[in-house]
């Protein structure tokens, strides 16, 4: 396939940025370093586009994921979720909430690879690439992390 446009960046912003910020905050606890990362990310695809137009918000969210790495390991919890949360129902609002406590059970690692085969639906292929491990750790991580947080009492199964 051939690489994407630049004039296409653009709209892949418009398209991307919203989803894949979400999922690089909930990976990190971090949402100026979401934020950064993102921005390295979109930059680094202008200059050196991938090379498949498949599965860009997994492009972006590995290579921001990547960047935001390159700063420090240090979380913000108490901003991790639900900042923009004032149209939203009770409901989803506690759903979220619950989802941010069990992910902040899980190393920055174990939420990186779970948000990205959760929410942005990567395979294990995929985060392995982008994270520079195994399939088989992605794999084992998935169900520790899973394990972890049924520890934590929410999720059943």
């Amino acid at each position: 396939m051939p690489e994407i446009e630049p004039s296409r960046w653009g709209e892949l912003y418009d398209r991307a940025f919203p989803t894949v910020y979400r999922a690089l905050v909930a990976a990190t606890f971090d949402p100026e370093r979401a934020l950064d990362g993102l921005h390295d990310a979109f930059e680094e695809g202008l200059r050196h586009p991938p090379a498949e137009d498949r599965n860009l918000e997994g492009w972006l969210f590995r290579v921001a994921l990547r960047k935001t790495r390159r700063g420090i390991f240090r979380s913000k919890r108490e901003t991790a979720l639900g900042e923009r949360a004032a149209g939203d129902d009770v409901v989803t609002i506690l759903d979220r909430l619950e989802v941010g406590r069990l992910l902040g059970m899980l190393t920055e690692r174990q939420r990186a690879i779970v948000v990205a085969h959760y929410y942005l639906g990567l395979t294990q292929e995929e985060i392995a690439a982008g994270l520079g491990v195994r399939r088989g750790t992605v794999s084992a991580t998935v169900s520790q992390s899973l394990a972890r947080m049924r520890e934590g009492g929410a999720i059943r199964g």
